[in-house]
């Protein structure tokens, strides 16, 4: 089988199980979030922000494709991340789809990042050996309707708290705890 076609086939399945499960967000597949911004001098004295047009990031330009996007559906605003392996996950994978989140992250600070690997009935150890961006990750079998709801439950965990952590930076709401906890099945 063909590791491409299969992470399509997985994305799109996905896609459409998920696009109207999430009041108030969109599901986006192959979004372009932005990892860098840098400063330039445009001319003596005047600055210019590059990428130049943050909602619409290029590819390859300061931006990386993400798999599966769940963005605010007024605003736009990328919320959870989900990256999409099939049928097998190396260490490249996890080192270069970690490295990926964690450059997201420091862009999008309340953002979610997750890893979905289809056909694998568990995630590797190599996954906890190598991980440093992720905030989960779920092993989908197959597309039964109870796969698909388990990883609804994770999605709707992770949205609620990139809206709370959202709402610490952008609505200045405060907190007093923290309190991150991982959860094995």
């Amino acid at each position: 089988m063909n590791g491409r076609r299969d992470e399509s086939r997985l994305r799109k399945k996905l896609l459409i199980q998920l696009e109207h499960q999430f009041k108030g967000v969109k599901v986006v597949e192959n979004a372009n979030l932005i990892y860098k911004v840098i400063v330039q001098e445009q001319s003596k004295g005047s600055l210019r922000f590059d990428p130049n047009t943050p909602n619409d990031p290029g590819r390859g330009h300061y931006a990386f494709q993400t798999d599966l996007a769940l963005v605010n559906s007024r605003s736009g605003i990328p919320l959870v991340v989900i990256e999409l392996k099939s049928q097998h996950l190396s260490t490249h994978d996890v080192l270069t789809y970690s490295t990926k989140a964690t450059r997201h992250k420091e862009i999008y600070p309340y953002i979610r990042y997750g890893l979905v690997v289809g056909g694998m009935d568990e995630i590797s150890k190599k996954f906890f050996t190598h991980n440093m961006g992720f905030d989960f990750a779920f092993a989908l079998k197959n597309h039964s309707d109870i796969n698909v709801k388990k990883l609804e439950k994770i999605l709707k965990l992770q949205l609620r708290t990139a809206r709370k952590l959202l709402g610490i930076f952008t609505l200045r709401k405060k907190t007093t705890e923290f309190n991150q906890i991982a959860r094995f099945k």
